[in-house]
């Protein structure tokens, strides 16, 4: 399983990502190896062409505007992203995720299986760190990845 990272870690909530991905880091028993690859794009969505990769799932975490309360978690499929993300075409990232999985699917590298996992950001600004909603948000977040884990075993 590969769990992929959008988001600028200096940019308040848009740092989802690379929180899950450091809480990840810790999960698991002392020398066995984890059951995931661990991948942080920062914010170049268009690098998902690089590391999605067919024959394993794919996870990808991101902050993620859908019109919920702040923290709220969703878990989508590709080609709900411009469904469910607000505005995916204007992202911080210059290429939505929408655009991104697009290309993927038209030059063939598109996986069978990729989740998307969004998390309502409450603010995005520059050196702000991730707020309390979104934190909170963090280890809901770890669970399903577990759990997708368990599913796939």
């Amino acid at each position: 399983m590969k769990v992929i990272a959008v988001g600028n870690a200096f940019y308040g909530d848009d740092g989802v990502g690379a929180a899950v991905l450091a809480g990840l880091a810790g999960v698991g028993r002392e020398g066995d190896a984890p059951p995931w690859e661990l991948v942080d794009l920062g914010t170049d969505a268009l690098a998902l062409l690089e590391h999605l990769e067919p024959g394993r799932v794919n996870i990808v975490v991101d902050a993620a505007r859908m019109g919920l309360e702040p923290g709220a978690v969703a878990v989508f499929a590709p080609d709900e992203v411009k469904v469910r993300i607000l505005g995916d075409g204007l992202s911080l990232h210059g290429l939505g995720l929408a655009e991104a999985f697009g290309l993927a699917q038209r030059l063939g590298k598109m996986p069978a299986e990729v989740l998307v996992i969004g998390v309502e950001p409450a603010q995005v600004a520059v050196g702000e760190g991730l707020s309390d909603a979104v934190a909170a948000a963090v280890p809901r977040v770890i669970d399903i990845i577990q759990a997708e884990v368990l599913r796939h075993a």
